[in-house]
């Protein structure tokens, strides 16, 4: 498996033919220097962007070369200038946005299926007409690329190939071969299904094509997001850069779901946020401080290489007061990263999520509460799919909203039947046929039809919450029936459903204080809830659903790995460093607030006081320290008492 540089620059260069001087002013020496004494061990400098130039001198393309490209070896000198420092390089390779072929080879666009082109109007400023690699475009795009690797040759340390998604396309060519496949052109869904195959394709044979040149170096193709879309065609990347920028659209809870499952797939992994205040192409903007240690922190707490994402200006110099930014942060994380890199994720659970493979980051409501949720409760776990290997993971937990396959619900059954235990909420494990796997020993009745319900905790369900008082769920849940499990939590319903002129008070109408009916029941070693309550924890977080999970959680788990008596704004992730004899606990203390209308904000670390962490390894540990300060911990009854945390710190257990 490659093993990243941990401390990594995106350094964009999308730059107008509008502009001149580009690359006027840059300084071989002082851009190595300024990378250097950031800590930085890697930088992606740029090849070709969105606007369609070369920063190169092309001899296959001459006229696509920057028209105002002042400096014309201005990539092989950033290569060159970052080697000589002992940074590496990798270089960009834009693929669906080229603004240049966009507006010259119309044959090479993107057509929905009224005829018209994928993006916004060429009136209207962007670059984002999107091209089809079905057309003449890859030849183009694979001329390019093999030009630049072996223009590179032995100074070639990686390539990523940016803007690389599913886009079904109606072009004359992607029509041409869907009617030879017998594809429907008609159907969205056939047809989005074949542009999975059309780009699953394309990265397979540009993957050829560089390793013709080179057997070692780094592939990645970024799409903006890592999930079950990626699986598929995971072997033609040597590692996964999660494209994550939480002001950029993509939200602070986006990274540790497609962390959770892009660190199953078996390659190193790498987090990607930017220095910006928003996003990409905020030059004159610097993200706070704090942010900026939290999300790469984060990263790092997940035992993944970190990238920052910046912008070159165009006459070629790097902003020195980003660069002190990016060095606060790098400097530290440098200081810490031998207690993540390389490591083992150490878990307890997975979770299984229903997000559809012909689809990139539409990750469903239920698996980001979900997330949100269990990350809350301090649960070490990873995410599946259907398909993943459930041997290994003490707890399976599926969300609402998984409509499981007839050999799912086997694999399940077959899972519980060897000692497993599954928590299921909704209609998560339904099967088409409408029913839930054997071993949940529930029938399924359908949806409820008189709704909100008012669900009663009793007995360990109540831990935490008023036992016997009713508290609403607000999304409409599953009627069961058990056949065979054991009824551990009842409901009442309204007096009628709110709906037309039957209607009370402002928002549902009260409980009618009627009989129970089952809403949540056990069997064995499964808990069914019949409610989505993570996908009504995504919505508005009501405590009582987080609690009713915790409390389904200790039912089915003895002891978590850790839990911990800190707030619930604190995370823990647990690393495994075999090889060194020990676990590392990262912990997070930052807390994300809604203080625009449009992105949350992070401008100071939260600092904690004698927060205890209670253990429950499967390894005995003899001793505990706080790293890389070096201060002895007392371990005791499995318990860890830190005396501050000031926004991130790290305990080595030692075994």
């Amino acid at each position: 498996m490659i093993q990243l540089s941990s401390r990594q620059i995106h350094l964009d260069f999308h730059t107008s033919e509008n502009i001149s001087g580009i690359g006027a002013d840059f300084d071989p020496q002082a851009f190595a220097k300024t990378a250097k004494d950031a800590s930085i061990s890697s930088m992606t400098v740029f090849a070709r962007g969105h606007h369609g130039w070369l920063y190169y001198p092309s001899e296959k393309f001459p006229e696509l070369m920057h028209p105002h490209l002042a400096n014309r070896n201005l990539l092989l000198e950033q290569v060159r200038a970052l080697h000589s420092v002992g940074i590496k390089a990798p270089v960009y390779i834009t693929v669906q946005w080229d603004y240049h072929s966009a507006t010259t080879r119309p044959e090479w666009l993107i057509r929905k299926q009224d005829g018209s082109h994928e993006g916004g109007p060429f009136t209207e400023p962007g670059f984002y007409q999107s091209l089809c690699v079905n057309t003449g475009y890859y030849d183009f795009l694979a001329d390019q690329t093999a030009e630049i690797v072996e223009m590179l040759g032995d100074e070639l340390d990686g390539v990523f190939f940016d803007i690389v998604g599913i886009r079904p396309c109606w072009c004359a060519a992607c029509r041409a071969e869907m009617k030879e496949r017998g594809v429907d052109a008609s159907d969205e869904m056939a047809v989005r299904a074949f542009a999975k195959m059309v780009i699953d394709r394309f990265k397979h044979r540009m993957t050829q094509l560089v390793r013709s040149y080179s057997k070692t170096c780094t592939i990645f193709y970024n799409a903006g997001h890592v999930g079950p879309c990626t699986k598929e065609s995971e072997s033609a990347y040597s590692h996964f850069e999660l494209e994550s920028l939480p002001s950029g659209g993509w939200g602070y809870l986006h990274f540790p779901v497609t962390a959770r499952y892009a660190r199953t797939l078996g390659k190193d992994c790498m987090g990607m946020t930017g220095k910006f205040h928003t996003a990409w192409g905020d030059f004159h903007s610097l993200k706070n401080q704090a942010a900026l240690e939290f999300e790469c922190f984060r990263m790092l707490s997940y035992g993944f290489a970190c990238s920052i994402g910046d912008q070159l200006e165009p006459r070629g110099v790097l902003n020195p007061a980003a660069y002190r930014l990016i060095g606060r942060v790098y400097g530290p994380m440098a200081e810490r990263e031998a207690w993540a890199r390389p490591s083992k994720a150490l878990v307890e659970a997975a979770l299984i999520t229903p997000e559809d493979p012909l689809f990139e980051n539409q990750i469903p409501d239920s698996v980001m509460g979900a997330s949100q949720l269990l990350e809350e409760l301090g649960l070490q776990f990873d995410i599946l799919d259907m398909d993943g290997d459930l041997s290994g993971y003490p707890l399976i937990i599926l969300p609402d909203g998984l409509c499981a396959t007839k050999e799912f619900q086997q694999k399940l059954d077959a899972y519980v039947g060897g000692g497993g235990k599954v928590l299921a909420c909704g209609d998560g494990g339904l099967a088409e046929n409408g029913q839930y796997p054997e071993s949940f020993g529930v029938n399924h009745l359908g949806k409820t039809i008189l709704y909100p319900d008012f669900v009663v905790p009793e007995g360990a369900l109540a831990e935490g919450l008023e036992e016997g008082s009713e508290y609403v769920i607000y999304q409409q849940g599953e009627s069961i029936q058990p056949a065979g499990a054991d009824v551990i939590m009842g409901a009442r319903a309204p007096y009628f459903k709110r709906e037309h002129d039957m209607f009370c008070s402002h928002r549902y109408t009260p409980s009618a204080k009627g009989e129970m009916y089952p809403v949540a029941t056990r069997n064995g070693n499964v808990i069914l809830f019949a409610h989505p309550l993570f996908a009504q924890y995504r919505e508005n977080a009501p405590f009582w659903c987080k609690k009713l999970i915790q409390n389904a959680i200790g039912l089915l788990l003895a002891e978590q790995l850790v839990s911990h008596d800190g707030p619930s704004t604190m995370t823990v992730s647990l690393l495994h460093q075999e090889e060194k004899q020990r676990v590392c606990a990262h912990i997070l203390s930052y807390i994300p607030v809604r203080k625009s209308a449009t992105i949350d904000i992070i401008e100071e670390r939260t600092k904690l006081r004698n927060i205890t962490l209670r253990l429950n390894l499967p390894q005995e540990i003899k001793a505990a320290r706080l790293v890389p300060e070096n201060v002895e911990l007392t371990v005791e009854d499995g318990c860890v008492t830190i005396p501050e945390i000031d926004g991130y710190a790290i305990v080595e257990l030692t075994y």
